[in-house]
């Protein structure tokens, strides 16, 4: 039997360890680079499922891979149209990612990391989440519109149709109104000024029908747009101007809005399903080992 020295004993345990820790990262590997799903010949995988943890924020294997599956089918049906995006752009929302989350791109390579990963496997998960999503809303917005008849029978359907005025009012003391009289000089008199002269109030409303002084509501329904209008009761003096009208402008331009995502996500949708029903998907494991 041959005895080894002290020394050559301990080099000896030295270079097990480390072949150990070898062995045992090629095992860490061989895991995150597991192919876990595969998408018409595609495969996802184990790394896939832990850059989609990390972005997500989510861990639920299942909701997961059911994310990177959508991804990779509508990945791939925009990179068979010719679409991409620039590195450059790629490189911006991972630095904005990396400022959201308290980060520079250093940290968030040295948590990268330590999960067995590289920053620039991070930017392939992120180009591909990129243009499955934001470039593909960018598509879809090319294949749907919202005509006007769509906003009118939306509205009627939610019995939304009201027709508003955009008023500038002036209130003076009723003991105001010589005064007052003698100030008018002219239609386009500036009201707001004419209030600081009086010591009135000014006001800027918008307004439905029956919402003002029913005498005053009655007489800014009446003038067009430009026009004085007066009224009083009791106590006050008050002296309208109709700047204009508001019965489409700002409110059908959010109805247009939601009419418009309600139709990119109905045709996102039908896409999706598309892509499902015509594609090879194929599910490994659904488990972690």
């Amino acid at each position: 039997m041959v005895f080894r020295s002290s020394e050559a004993l301990q080099r000896s345990l030295l270079l097990g360890k480390l072949v150990i820790l070898f062995l045992l990262s090629l095992g860490y590997a061989y895991l995150l680079d597991r192919v876990v799903a595969s998408v018409n010949g595609e495969p996802i995988l184990e790394s896939d499922l832990k850059m989609a943890e990390i972005y997500y924020g989510i861990s639920d294997r299942e909701e997961l891979l059911k994310r990177l599956i959508e991804v990779n089918l509508l990945y791939q049906y925009m990179r068979a149209r010719g679409v991409d995006i620039p590195d450059t752009r790629v490189d911006l929302v991972l630095r904005e990612l990396a400022r959201a989350n308290g980060r520079d791109i250093e940290e968030l390579a040295r948590e990268l990391e330590a999960h067995g990963l590289t920053l620039n496997d991070f930017k392939e998960f992120l180009k591909k989440h990129l243009i499955a999503t934001s470039a593909l809303r960018e598509f879809l917005r090319r294949r749907v519109s919202v005509s006007e008849l769509e906003i009118e029978l939306e509205k009627m359907r939610r019995g939304d149709i009201s027709l508003k005025r955009e008023v500038e009012l002036l209130v003076l003391p009723k003991e105001k109104g010589k005064e007052l009289l003698s100030a008018l000089g002219s239609p386009s008199v500036d009201l707001r000024q004419l209030a600081d002269r009086l010591g009135g109030e000014y006001h800027k409303l918008v307004v439905e029908r029956g919402e003002l002084l029913e005498e005053l509501d009655r007489q800014v329904w009446r003038a067009p747009v430009g026009e004085l209008v007066f009224a009083e009761d009791e106590e006050h003096i008050y002296v309208a101007r109709v700047l204009r009208n508001v019965a489409s402008g700002e409110e059908d331009k959010q109805l247009r809005s939601e009419l418009l995502a309600k139709k990119l996500e109905e045709e996102y949708r039908k896409l999706l399903s598309e892509l499902v029903k015509n594609s090879v998907i194929t599910i490994v494991e659904r488990e972690a080992p």
